[in-house]
């Protein structure tokens, strides 16, 4: 495996996956909600979602480049973050624009690491565990 080509894989998914989520969720998604759904008073708090984005992406990379147990590792670490987002959506304030941001934020995220396992690996990550299940009889 060569050194690079793992470093530009998890810069990419990191990195250019932050950017451009930033720009679409922070500076698009989030203004256009706001004009809806102005913030309550007095309710500024910072957000640390794009510190579990950056994790995240970093968790999907390295997932995917381990043969065969990187769908367990995302569907884990998915479950867990569904749990955490279930009763944070469930409040007065919640609202079905927030979720959908929250969708699209995780499923961007999915697709950056992917393609950061891809250009880690230099190649398609192998999804041994597709390959072997069978259908339900």
């Amino acid at each position: 495996m060569n050194v690079l080509r793992v470093i530009a894989g998890f810069a990419f998914s990191i990195l250019v996956g932050h950017i451009v989520l930033w720009l679409l969720i922070e500076k698009t998604l989030w203004p256009y909600v706001r004009k809806s759904h102005p913030p309550e008073p007095g309710n500024h708090k910072s957000r640390l979602s794009w510190m579990v984005g950056v994790l995240e992406r970093a968790i999907y990379t390295g997932a995917l480049m381990v043969p065969g147990s990187g769908i367990q590792l995302i569907a884990g670490f998915l479950a867990v973050k569904v749990t955490a987002r279930w009763h944070g959506s469930s409040g007065p304030r919640a609202t079905a624009d927030s979720d959908n941001i929250w969708i699209i934020g995780t499923w961007l995220s999915v697709l950056f690491g992917a393609v950061g396992a891809w250009i880690a690996l230099g190649h398609l990550p192998i999804l041994t565990n597709i390959k072997t299940i069978s259908p339900v009889q």
